[in-house]
């Protein structure tokens, strides 16, 4: 157990035990006998007496007496002791001997004794010191001559209030008796007042310490017989000591309850507690110096207790001021994390506490932007005005030139700047549209600079015709509205495909609304006669509308407004341009008719191409439905627009200033002598000027037709007009002149000969001067042979081919090129082997071939008749072309004639045969050649032809039956065609034949004889009355007449009754089986249903999993772009030395930093797509489980109908079967029964529709779906449009980067010039001094430098997600780059301290900017959950990463820029006269490493890696594509199969009668 603790672990007062100090430790003595050997006598106190002698010598171990026997073991009976030489070699006073005690540490002594063996000295002083190496203090005087020998008073205490560290002297001692074995006993506490309260007297803890004990024996106590000189009397004197004592405990000021050997030195030293250290317990430890260290006392232990540094410091030390101001004196050293205080419990000045509370982060306030260096608790610094930023580091917007004054104000015009300038220059940053110094005027080809514009101006339209136009005069502000004050004002409405609906107007709201039963929108319709038409003034003003719907479930779509015009076609959702969700109170929504992204009306369409949809609008849509069942309600249309007129001046109305060629205010029309280039294209067609040939000075402006004069003619009186010839082309009046030709008609010049030709002769003419007939007249128009004769049109009857040439004689006129088989001089007659009318009309009717057939025609002639075509026939040879036999004759192809036919007069039907096989047209049933028998399973051979014999193929045993017809039957089966049964058998279906009837029936059947019998006696009897010679008497006649009459009444009244019965239960058997039947066809189609819907439910489920995967790689591109994002890395760091550059830096990293977030937080935007996916795709699983199993169900069911139907079927069949035998049974039971599968058909039938109903709405969600996936890999697309914009930007990174290595090569070269020249000027390292000096006094200005390049390369770090290896190796080209500013500087142990120390501070600094990342990201996580749930959202943030884009590209502009200005400072430092030439040695060294690691950064191969990235983005990008399209497939096919659905259930009619 530790004594320094109590049992309950708290600390308590410890001691070491109570020990001799002196025990076994070497005393030092300054005088020994023995050395020397020398004789001693033994004092006997007798004079006179012979002494006992005796030799001490040194090297004898039985005779030596060195001081090694004063502190060991004291044995009475063997006493040893230590001797000094006697008086007789001058030990006596003033001589003295010191005995010294090393007791190795201080000791709190209790006492000292000493035991003498000779007699106790008259005079020894005691001495103490508390260090080894300190002032002996006197402890205690013992001397019978205090005054004389010590110069103290002989006292034994010392009196309160006197100082209790003085020494006393005593003569108790002092005598000289006993001669031997004398003790003297010295109490250190013994006489001072003090001593009771020990533990409260620092001067008695002082008194009692010691480390060393010293005795100094100073006079020997004598007889006096010492003055005789007699040598034996002189060796009996001299001191001798047996044991020397000193009691006391190790000095531990109770803070240890042991001493333990110290290692290496051997020496003890206290085992401290209480949170002590030192040789004596005598300090605290470091860092437990919350208290003064103090003495244990009984009462406290007044432990050492641990200073509170909050964990930043391991060092304090004790500050007695702030221990008397707080009660706690631990004052914290060296604080980390930049905190400073007592307890490093506040950050250090110019720092503020991060967000953690763990480290203090630099203010690093920008010392000319700010008010003072130190910022707030948030690190913001306090800015000047007009200066903004954390750390004041660069103007507000709005201001420029960042001075010591702060930032001057801009002066940019409001309406055409953001109200920005460029913080250096004051340039002012002007809206897209506007430029100028302060962006007071518009660019060239825009105007009306407008504060509302977001681009400023608005570019000239002019029908695109000129860039320059103003803000025309005299046009004032006017609206085109509709208030539905009185009616619906020609509003009207229709559905998406264009089918009309009715608008309702209400009187009491004056609205118009439109009510839906679906969910197909509905779009009101503005009227055409003043929304419609040319609204060009109505360019970027705003539509306004009010609208209210009836229910809050409003689907809102990308087309909720809509306009046509022009072939283009643009759409806006209802809460695009900062509009709210509409609900049930009327709201008011406002949209600007412009192009610019902060209005998305989409298709994007460029300024021009909007303005053209507006000079031609064609409609309007108003989406007016969004949900089932629900309405819409449309009030207050607005659209302004501008008219002429006096009032609000409207300054978007453009005047244009038209190039030559245009005229009109929006240069609209062609000016004179300009025409339209391409009419079909109105007024944007550009204008040329009218090319007339100087034949006109004006055109049609819309066709080009000039008004030619000077005999020209043409679009552009390129010719010469008709009777005239020449070259109009030429310019002059005298181009064209009359032709020499007959009747004014045209003519034309050869171009070799230049000879005139007419062209174009009187009819029938021909010839360079018309004097020759032409193709197809004849004459002699010159008269060259004969009287001149005209030339006439050759005839020929129109048998001539009128586009061939010389089909007539030119002289004579004969036809020379008969055509239509004719012949003649005039083509008036066919040719030989043809007939007909060659001057018919219709060439068909022409001449014909003869076509004679050679079988039938005499001679086998080809020619015929000219005007019949009759060919000459051989006998018996008919028709035309003798192609057939005369009736009752055949056998044309003998070539003989024909002969007669020999058909049977009885069965043939006229006697006449085939001409070629002789086969007679026969009766019907009749066969053979002639006619001349029946057919097979036919009778009767006839005039009439034969009879079939029809016999029952069940009842009779052969198809063939006999010569009158009769069949032959089957057992069972009577009739002539064997078709009924016998009499007392039934047919039965099930055996297929007639079977006998039960024997029941058999009285029937004697029933049916006896009648049968009556009727035949009957018979007889009325055949006998006129042959009988009985006679009867009149009433016996009447009776029996009447009996006959009564029993055929009876049996004719029991055969109806029979018959009314049978009929009553076939027709209800007939209603049964028909209602079964259909019942049947219902359930058939109940299954077909069934198995459609299943086959659909499959289909929605592989769409489900298509959808799913293609959200799964979607997901895993975006992954893959994350990666490729989180890759790039941008290290280029160039050190420059002058502080704008610095500050420039730091600005176009702020600005990327800016950039990159926004990209970031698009980028989770877009990831927000595929969570909502992911669950809609989960619900449409579980709907899909859901409908499975009711389709299963619906199985079931069916199958259990379906066998119950069949069943009743099979007994509806079997009753049918036995109609005879059937005995009297209840059909209010099979009614019954009936009844009840009629319900379950209803019950089933709306079951039916329930699951269809589902199936379409499930149908309807995966149509959703698909879209929502479609647009998900639209996003992906254009994710991977960013990426593969960042990969070049990771390449034009690299190139910089080479370039960086280049030019480091290259002033590496110009440094080893400079060394050479400099070699050469060794006297000008004199003057070189000063220069050097001055570079070393900017060393802080560089390290303040690296310092900020730092903090941008942990901003970088932050924006662009490097990882911590890349910081580490940022802070390695930090540091390296610091050794290169510190050339020449001393590199001293504190340097490399200081170094050391600063780079556990950016680590640390880096580690707090991950944490920070780490924040961020979970506030990303945050946003995340807040994402936008339209797509248009996810429209707007495509464009705003466009935006980002913009942004980037011109960071990265910037980044050139400032890299440019590097480099010129990197080639100015070669220039430098003045160098220290020791330092070069180093520069080289330092290059020399860059270069390697330049060499080493193995960006080759990074770039092939982002190539290859990009090259799989690619791909992947095109299997997007494929699978759009086939997502796109689907669609359509899903359309089809919808379109090919049944809007309802069918084959119902019986059961809803029934």
């Amino acid at each position: 157990m530790d004594e320094c603790t109590d049992d309950s672990s708290r600390p308590q007062r410890c001691m070491p035990e109570f020990v001799n100090a002196a025990f076994n430790v070497t005393v030092v003595a300054t005088n020994t006998c023995g050395s020397p050997p020398e004789e001693y006598c033994v004092q006997t106190g007798v004079t006179g007496v012979t002494k006992s002698c005796h030799i001490c010598d040194a090297r004898d171990r039985r005779q030596h007496h060195s001081a090694v026997y004063l502190t060991d073991y004291n044995n009475q009976q063997d006493t040893t002791w230590w001797q000094s030489q006697t008086m007789l070699a001058g030990i006596q006073y003033p001589n003295s001997i010191n005995l010294t005690l090393h007791l190795g540490k201080a000791f709190d002594i209790t006492y000292v004794r000493l035991k003498f063996h000779t007699s106790r000295p008259e005079s020894f002083a005691i001495y103490k010191r508390t260090s080894e190496d300190g002032p002996w203090t006197p402890y205690q005087y013992y001397s019978g001559s205090c005054e004389k020998t010590y110069q103290k008073f002989n006292r034994g205490f010392i009196r309160t209030g006197e100082d209790e560290q003085q020494a006393l002297c005593t003569d108790e001692f002092s005598d000289i008796s006993p001669l031997t074995g004398g003790n003297v006993a010295f109490s250190t506490l013994e006489g001072r007042p003090s001593a009771y309260n020990f533990d409260n007297s620092p001067v008695l803890q002082e008194w009692v310490t010691a480390t060393d004990i010293k005795v100094t024996l100073n006079r020997l106590n004598t007889f006096g017989d010492e003055v005789f000189n007699d040598p034996k009397v002189l060796k009996s004197y001299y001191y001798a000591v047996s044991d020397f004592a000193v009691g006391g405990r190790c000095k531990c000021n109770g803070h240890a309850s042991e001493c333990v050997k110290n290692n290496g030195f051997d020496k003890p030293v206290c085992n401290c507690k209480h949170n002590t250290e030192g040789d004596d317990c005598n300090v605290c430890k470091p860092f437990y110096n919350d208290r003064p260290w103090r003495r244990a006392t009984a009462n406290n232990p007044n432990e050492c207790l641990e200073c509170n540094c909050n964990g930043k410091s391991a060092e304090c030390y004790f500050d007695p001021e702030l221990y008397r101001a707080t009660g706690h004196g631990g004052h914290c050293h060296n604080c980390a994390d930049n905190t400073d205080g007592p307890k490093c419990e506040r950050c250090l000045d110019n720092h503020y506490r991060d967000r953690s509370g763990n480290r203090c982060l630099p203010c690093s306030c920008n010392s000319v932007g700010s008010l003072a260096t130190q910022c707030d608790n948030t690190g913001r610094c306090s800015c000047k005005p007009g200066v903004m930023g954390d750390k004041c580091d660069h103007c507000q917007p709005g201001f420029h030139t960042l001075t010591e004054a702060g930032c001057r104000p801009c002066s940019c015009n409001p309406s055409g700047s953001t109200q920005e300038c460029d913080v250096q220059t004051g340039r002012c940053q002007c809206k897209d549209n506007v430029e100028g110094f302060n962006c007071d005027r518009c660019k060239l080809g825009y105007f009306n600079l407008d504060p509302q514009n977001p681009q400023g101006c608005t570019l000239c339209f002019c029908f695109q015709h000129s860039s320059v136009c103003d803000s025309a005069e005299g046009y004032s502000i006017d609206t085109v509205s509709s208030t539905f004050d009185k009616d619906d004002e020609q509003w009207t409405a229709q559905q998406r495909d264009g089918s009309s609906v009715s608008v309702q107007w209400s009187a009491g709201g004056e609205e118009i609304s439109l009510i839906s039963e679906d969910y197909f929108p509905m779009y009101f319709v503005a009227p055409g006669t003043r929304f419609l038409g040319n609204q060009l003034l109505s360019y970027g003003q705003n539509l306004t509308l009010n609208f209210r719907v009836d229910r809050r479930d409003t689907r809102l779509s990308a087309e909720d407004v809509v306009l046509e015009g022009a072939g283009l076609r643009v759409a806006v959702p209802l809460i695009a341009q900062g509009n709210a969700y509409p609900g049930e109170n009327m709201q008011t929504f406002v949209f600007r008719l412009h192009d610019s992204t902060d209005y998305p009306w989409r298709p994007t369409l460029p300024q021009s191409e909007f303005q053209k949809l507006l000079h031609n609008l064609t409609s309007i849509k108003i989406r007016g439905t969004y949900s089932e069942r629900s309405a819409g309600y449309l009030d207050d249309v607005m659209l302004i627009t501008a008219r002429k007129g006096p009032g609000t001046p409207a300054r978007w109305v453009e005047k244009c200033t038209c190039p030559q060629g245009y005229m009109g205010q929006h240069c609209e029309n062609c000016a004179l002598g300009y025409r339209r280039n391409r009419p079909d294209l109105g007024a944007f067609s550009s204008c040329d000027a009218c090319n007339c040939n100087g034949h006109s000075d004006t055109c049609n402006p819309d066709t080009g037709m000039c008004d030619c004069q000077h005999n020209t003619a043409g679009l552009s009186c390129e010719r010469c007009e008709d009777g005239s010839y020449g070259d109009s082309t030429v310019g002059s009046s005298s181009d064209c002149k009359p032709c020499p030709c007959p009747g004014g008609s045209t003519c034309a010049v050869v171009p070799k000969t230049k000879e005139v030709v007419c062209t174009n002769c009187p009819t029938g003419t021909t010839g360079k001067r018309c004097e020759l007939c032409d193709d197809g007249f004849f004459g002699d128009p010159l008269g060259e042979n004969e009287p001149v004769r005209v030339c006439r049109a050759c005839k020929c009857s129109d048998n001539i081919d009128p586009n061939a040439v010389g089909n007539c004689d030119r002289e004579t006129g004969e036809c020379l090129k008969c055509i239509y088989n004719t012949d003649g001089f005039f083509c008036d007659r066919c040719k030989e082997g043809f007939y007909g009318s060659p001057l018919a009309t219709n060439p068909n009717d022409k001449c014909k071939p003869c076509s004679c057939s050679p079988y039938g025609t005499v001679d086998r002639q080809t020619s015929c008749l000219q005007v019949t075509g009759q060919c000459p026939c051989l006998a018996h040879v008919t028709n035309r072309d003798c192609s057939a036999c005369e009736p009752g004759f055949f056998n044309l192809q003998s070539g003989t004639g024909c002969v007669r036919c020999t058909c049977n007069p009885i069965g043939s039907t006229n006697g006449q045969c085939d001409i070629s096989s002789g086969q007679c047209e026969c009766q019907p049933g009749v066969t053979g050649l002639r006619c001349e028998r029946c057919e097979v399973n036919f009778f009767g051979f006839g005039l009439s032809g034969c009879k079939p014999c029809d016999c029952d193929p069940e009842g009779s045993s052969t198809t063939q039956c006999k010569d009158d017809g009769r069949c032959e039957c089957s057992p069972g089966f009577v009739g002539a065609r064997c078709d009924m049964c016998e009499e007392n058998y039934f047919y039965n279906r099930s055996t297929l034949g007639c079977q006998q009837c039960p024997a029941c029936y058999s009285l029937i059947r004697d029933k049916v004889n006896q009648q049968r019998q009556k009727l035949h006696d009957l018979q007889n009897l009325i055949d006998n009355l006129g042959s009988t010679s009985e006679a009867v008497s009149d009433k016996a006649f009447e009776d029996r007449l009447k009996q006959a009459e009564k029993a055929i009444m009876d049996l004719l009244e029991e055969a109806q009754t029979s018959k009314d019965v049978d009929k009553g239960l076939l027709e209800r058997l007939g209603n049964l089986n028909n209602t079964l039947t259909t019942q049947w066809n219902r359930l058939q189609n109940i299954r077909s249903g069934v198995d459609d819907t299943g086959t659909q439910t499959d289909k929605a489920r592989n769409r489900v999993r298509d959808a799913e995967n293609l959200v799964d790689r979607a997901r895993e591109e975006l992954d893959k772009a994350k990666d490729a994002i989180s890759k790039l890395v941008a290290s280029s760091c160039y050190i420059c030395r002058h502080k704008m550059d610095a500050d420039q830096i730091e600005k176009i990293a702020k600005d990327a930093n800016d950039t990159s977030t926004k990209a970031l937080n698009l980028l989770m935007k877009t990831l927000d797509g595929e969570g909502k996916t992911n669950i809609d795709i989960d619900e449409l699983n579980r709907k899909y489980n859901e409908a499975k199993d009711l389709a299963n169900n619906l199985v079931k069911q069916a199958n259990k109908v379906h066998a119950e139907a069949e069943e009743a079927g099979d007994k509806a069949l079997k009753i049918y079967a036995n109609l005879t035998s059937l005995p009297p049974f209840n059909t209010k039971s099979l009614e019954g029964e009936a009844s009840k599968i009629k319900k379950e058909a209803s019950d089933l039938d709306k079951l039916i529709d329930k699951t269809e109903k589902e199936y379409n709405d499930l149908r309807d969600d995966l149509r959703g779906k698909e879209t929502e996936v479609r647009k998900l890999l639209e996003k992906g697309k254009t994710e991977q449009q960013t990426a593969d914009q960042l990969l070049a930007r990771a390449d034009a990174a690299k190139a910089l980067a080479e370039e960086a290595a280049n030019k480091g090569r290259s002033t590496y070269q110009e440094a080893q010039d400079i060394l050479g020249n400099l070699r050469d000027f060794d006297k000008r390292v004199n003057d070189n001094k000063t220069a050097a000096e001055n570079a070393m006094k900017r060393i802080p200005e560089i390290n303040a430098t690296i310092a900020a390049a730092n903090e941008k390369t942990k901003q970088a770090e932050g924006a662009l997600g490097n990882a911590d290896a890349d910081a580490k190796e940022a802070k390695s080209k930090a540091e390296e780059a610091e050794k290169i500013a510190s050339l020449g500087s001393a590199k001293t142990k504190a340097d490399a301290e200081k170094a050391f120390e600063d780079t556990r501070k950016l680590d640390g600094e880096v580690n707090n900017m991950m944490d920070q990342l780490s924040a961020a990201e979970a506030e990303l996580a945050k946003k995340k959950a807040e994402a936008d749930q339209d797509m248009m959202m996810a429209s707007m943030a495509s464009d705003n990463a466009k935006e980002a884009e913009d942004n980037a590209r011109k960071a990265k502009s910037a980044v050139r820029t400032v890299l440019s200005t590097i480099n010129d400072l990197l080639k100015s430092l070669g220039n430098i006269d003045k160098v220290d030439l020791s330092k070069l040695g180093l520069i080289e060294g330092s290059l020399k490493q860059a270069k390697d690691k330049m060499a080493n950064s193995d960006l080759d191969r990074k770039l092939s890696e982002l190539n290859d990235v990009a090259k799989s983005q690619e791909v992947m990008i095109t299997d997007y594509d494929r699978q759009i399209k086939e997502i796109q497939s689907d669609i359509a096919n899903l359309n089809d199969i919808k379109n090919t659905l049944p809007n309802g259930c069918f084959n119902t009619p019986s059961i809803e009668r029934a």
